[in-house]
């Protein structure tokens, strides 16, 4: 019986939840917080115009009335719609995604170029010697001729290439000389033997 008792009175207390307040350094810390967060909404003013991140005029990001193509970032439209299989290099992917770089495509007649762009193509095409069979998708619908032209433009003239400037009369052009064209090109030899006729006129 003592034993037991002995036993009992060694055990320590059963753990039971103290009434801990926050510490006053913490909620003044919160509270400096909220009273931050309040001035900095007041003081953002987001009904504003916000500054463009890399600090360019709007007036360059976009056509201009008149249509100049100039005013569009060729590079930037690469980015968004072509870097992801050429690459920022313009190298491509071996055996996979063609270079665009030293490319006799690109640098050669700017219409067969066009002509790839607005209606893609499928099947073998040849590349700096290197044959390539993949698909690229067709971009006529989802750029106009002078966002297309400023696109040409900029590949024409990056990582060497030396293919002189593009403007939106002759992709317009090129866009309605192959209106008919509702799938992509066959490989280059379908591409070849419909843009002979146009560049022999």
């Amino acid at each position: 019986m003592s034993v037991k008792k002995q036993t009992r009175a060694s055990e320590n207390a059963d753990p039971h939840e103290l009434h801990n307040p926050v510490p006053r350094v913490l909620l003044g810390v919160i509270a400096a917080l909220v009273v931050w967060a309040v001035y900095y909404i007041f003081a953002s003013s987001p009904n504003s115009l916000p500054a463009l991140g890399d600090q360019r005029d709007p007036s360059v990001l976009a056509a201009s009335a008149e249509g100049d193509n100039q005013a569009i970032d060729g590079r930037q439209i690469f980015t968004a719609a072509c870097q992801a299989c050429h690459q920022a290099t313009g190298q491509g992917v071996p055996g996979v995604f063609p270079p665009l770089a030293g490319s006799e495509w690109v640098t050669g007649d700017p219409d067969v170029l066009a002509r790839i762009v607005l209606h893609g193509m499928t099947g073998p095409i040849t590349v700096s010697g290197s044959t390539y069979n993949g698909a690229m998708p067709a971009f006529g619908t989802q750029f106009d001729d002078a966002e297309l032209a400023a696109l040409l433009t900029f590949i024409r003239g990056e990582w060497g290439n030396g293919g002189s400037p593009v403007d939106a009369d002759m992709v317009g052009a090129t866009r309605k000389a192959t209106q008919a064209q509702t799938q992509p090109w066959a490989g280059e030899d379908a591409l070849r033997m419909q843009a002979a006729p146009a560049s022999s006129g």
